[in-house]
């Protein structure tokens, strides 16, 4: 199986296309998948900030343009959420789920892009089920993505070091799953 390594944030759409995509080559049984929970956005203040004005308007855009991604694939349909998260809490969470990491990433982006919800929120992680957190694995993971030449989410690493970013990897993971 070929390894990957992805790193996206639950409150970017284009991670959440690219944790679709990567479910899809997971089911292929070819690949597996280290999914690593990252904050594109870390000023994002610790209870989330509403959507509006400008914000809304550029969520509203990249959903749409998500739609048109994934036609020929996934079929992702997103809508824009009332506030947008700061993820800090749902990275940490995520890094400590061993047993039943696929199914909380799936989760938590359902919760944001699907429902929603504000992961900023512990009560909402509590209702997800979210389980205890692991932030020395969710800060080594951000130190990496921020060592990253030119970080954006979602960055996809190939096997062989390769670093693919946003748009590109989202097209190298349509290509590999066979939609591209």
């Amino acid at each position: 199986m070929t390894p990957l390594t992805i790193f996206g944030d639950f409150n970017c759409p284009f991670s959440a296309l690219a944790s679709a995509r990567a479910d899809v080559l997971l089911n292929d049984g070819a690949h597996t998948i280290d999914w690593r929970a990252i904050q594109h956005d870390p000023a994002i203040p610790p209870r989330g900030e509403p959507v509006e004005g400008d914000t809304a308007t550029e969520l509203a855009a990249e959903v749409a343009t998500i739609a048109d991604l994934s036609e020929h694939d996934v079929r992702l349909h997103l809508a824009v959420p009332a506030v947008r998260s700061n993820t800090a809490a749902s990275c940490a969470v995520f890094a400590g789920a061993v047993d039943n990491a696929d199914v909380l990433r799936r989760r938590l982006f359902a919760a944001v892009w699907v429902e929603g919800r504000n992961l900023s929120d512990p009560v909402e992680l509590d209702r997800l089920g979210a389980g205890a957190g692991d932030l020395v694995v969710a800060r080594t993971w951000q130190d990496e993505f921020e060592a990253l030449p030119r970080p954006i989410t979602p960055t996809l690493v190939l096997a062989d070091g390769y670093v693919s970013r946003g748009l590109g990897a989202l097209a190298r993971l349509a290509d590999l799953a066979g939609g591209g």
